[in-house]
């Protein structure tokens, strides 16, 4: 396979259906994904969306298939040469929602906030990309194979100042709710590029697919309209769940069950205690923790001096009836 021109001397290829599909697919997807979260912050289902593996893969999977086709958008949108104007709208309208996305988590929640993630890297990707459109596809291969790799294989304490975190590469990573950075995942959309060419190769035989359902047709339009949907779809859930929430909260028995089981967790992983004393622990916690301020406590690091002392009162107590080992 060739490498794409930036100039036009390509036939011009019809909208693809099925790029707009995938798109859609990938929206509707990322939509699930995080209403399962914000159900799981609000103690609204028991699962821990955060830890749990299946959980983990469908979120990178998600976050993969987007950054695929960015790299085969890029392919498509430069076949015809590059349209200046309509790249840097396009980049523009990017990088204004990943401001919009880090401004709204950092008002939210300062200690998780959103300083790198998928809107973030596909801006900095769609930058990266545009050499790679004239390289040879071998070339693109062995570059992708490398970016994929290097965390493996260069990742250093050097790299965890802050300011360097967006290249991915520390050996520390940060805390954050959306983390995407440039290694490994541009590497996906150098893999995109290769997608891309062969989506132009057989570009008729995809242009006649054009599914007909009412499905297909509004997970297409979904597709045409990612962006807005991204940037909207968040405030969206977590307003109804507010609502939700509010009218109708989660009983003491069910929190105790999911504080319980998530604090036991992280206490059998510590491995000095054993599953029935992490459990004694846990639920002693969550006596004393209920119904007090510190309950909403989202770390240490947001409580005053008065709210650390009684934390670290209710520590002791409830570490006391059991020694090490259990």
């Amino acid at each position: 396979m060739a490498a794409v021109s930036l100039v036009d001397d390509a036939p011009r290829l019809p909208r693809l259906p099925v790029v707009d599909l995938a798109r859609g697919v990938a929206i509707v997807a990322m939509v699930i994904y995080h209403s399962a979260f914000d159900l799981s912050a609000d103690g609204l289902i028991a699962t821990d969306v955060v830890s749990d593996l299946n959980w983990k893969i469908f979120a990178r999977l998600i976050a993969g298939t987007f950054l695929l086709l960015v790299g085969v958008g890029l392919v498509l949108a430069t076949r015809n040469g590059l349209d200046r104007r309509a790249y840097l709208r396009r980049l523009a309208l990017i990088a204004g929602g990943a401001a919009l996305v880090t401004i709204g988590t950092w008002w939210f929640d300062r200690s998780t906030f959103v300083f790198f993630g998928i809107l973030h890297e596909i801006a900095v990707s769609s930058v990266l990309a545009l050499p790679f459109l004239l390289l040879p596809s071998w070339l693109v291969t062995l570059a992708a194979a490398a970016t994929i790799a290097a965390p493996w294989f260069l990742a250093s304490p050097v790299f965890d100042w802050w300011p360097l975190w967006w290249v991915g590469l520390t050996a520390d990573p940060p805390v954050t709710v959306d983390y995407v950075p440039v290694l490994p995942w541009f590497g996906i959309v150098l893999i995109g590029i290769i997608a891309g060419r062969l989506v132009v190769r057989y570009a008729a035989t995809l242009a006649a697919l054009r599914p007909t359902d009412p499905i297909s047709r509004w997970l297409m339009r979904a597709g045409r309209w990612s962006l807005a949907i991204y940037l909207i779809h968040q405030p969206l859930i977590v307003g109804a769940l507010y609502l939700v929430t509010t009218l109708f909260p989660p009983g003491e028995a069910f929190l105790r069950d999911r504080f319980v089981g998530q604090c036991s967790t992280a206490c059998a992983t510590a491995g000095d205690r054993s599953p029935g004393a992490c459990a004694a622990l846990c639920g002693c916690m969550f006596d004393g923790l209920y119904g007090t301020d510190l309950y909403t406590m989202r770390s240490t690091e947001e409580m005053t001096a008065d709210q650390q002392s009684r934390w670290d009162a209710l520590m002791d107590r409830c570490r006391a009836p059991s020694s090490p080992g259990g």
